[in-house]
């Protein structure tokens, strides 16, 4: 069990095997004096025997264990291999403990992970920007209206709920946090739930203001997963600014449409809207801007007048 953290600055000396073991995983400098809340003697034990490929003998639940909690990794072979730290962080963050570090480090941490992610996936997203054809989950990670997220998860076998990891680590908002909805179980850490209870947490997902992606396929079983996303924790929305490519990736397939005849002046579109598309006059009269549009639908589905329509975007 992990030890609360009780306010004090740390500067004490790694042992050798930690220390050893953060050069395996690749963790930060920074984190180095935390290192110990990510790591117990016996998972340092684990990465330097998988690093050494000695992992015989150890027994199996060790092994399972070390792989539930991203301390290793099992390959498509069966074999084990330590499991790097952004891993680590993420499988942390959602399920053991922000409590044990300060804030500082926590910020620290997601800026960290965050960089690295843009990196990771900036040839897939300047493609998807420069209109060069790419297959991968990148490539296909799109906004999708409520509806089309409906006929995703109704299409999958299995489904199971996950806590954001995106909100777990970054943190920088108080929205729902168990509505990630996973397809395939890995780690074997998500919760399998009924489709009906899927279709619930979609629902109440949209009313608390998250927009819905997908890695969008023509089969809608082919999706992975289902996020529910904020704008301020969002690993992909924050990747998006730092690479410059907001206004083509996450992908957008909708543009909102306003039909002012309709339109009751209530002003819940402008305060629905993250990306400030729809901007609402002291009146509570609405004005869109198209170029920062992104159709994630939210206007719409919290417009009880139905003025609002998401209308699909011409290719080019």
């Amino acid at each position: 069990m992990s030890r609360p953290y009780d306010g004090a600055d740390r500067a004490h000396e790694l042992t050798p095997e930690l220390r050893a073991a953060a050069d395996v995983v690749g963790a930060p400098a920074f984190v180095a004096p935390w290192l110990d809340r990510f790591y117990d003697a016996g998972d340092v034990d684990l990465l330097l025997a998988a690093a050494d490929d000695s992992l015989d003998g150890v027994a199996e639940a060790e092994l399972e264990r070390g792989v539930r909690r991203a301390v290793l990794d099992r390959g498509a072979d069966g074999a084990y291999s330590p499991a790097d730290f952004h891993a680590r962080l993420e499988i942390w963050a959602m399920f053991e403990g922000w409590k044990d570090v300060p804030l500082a480090v926590h910020r620290q941490l997601a800026d960290w992970d965050v960089d690295a992610y843009a990196e990771r996936i900036r040839a897939d997203v300047e493609a998807v920007r420069d209109g060069r054809s790419r297959d991968s989950y990148e490539a296909r990670y799109t906004y999708v209206l409520l509806d089309e997220a409906r006929t995703i998860v109704s299409a999958q076998d299995r489904i199971y709920l996950w806590p954001c990891d995106c909100r777990s680590i970054v943190g920088a908002c108080r929205k729902l946090t168990h509505v990630c909805l996973r397809f395939e179980n890995d780690r074997g850490l998500g919760w399998e739930i009924s489709r009906e209870r899927a279709l619930d947490i979609l629902l109440s997902s949209d009313k608390a203001g998250l927009m819905h992606t997908a890695d969008l396929r023509d089969d809608p079983a082919g999706s992975s997963a289902i996020c529910n996303c904020c704008t301020n924790c969002c690993y992909p929305h924050l990747a998006a600014e730092r690479l410059g490519t907001e206004d083509a990736w996450p992908v957008r397939r909708h543009l909102a449409h306003l039909d002012m005849d309709l339109c009751t002046s209530c002003g819940r579109c402008g305060l629905r809207c993250p990306f400030e598309a729809i901007v609402c006059s002291s009146s509570g009269r609405p004005t869109l801007d198209p170029a920062r549009c992104p159709g994630c639908g939210l206007c719409a589905t919290g417009c009880s007048a139905d003025a609002i329509a998401m209308r699909p975007l011409k290719k080019a």
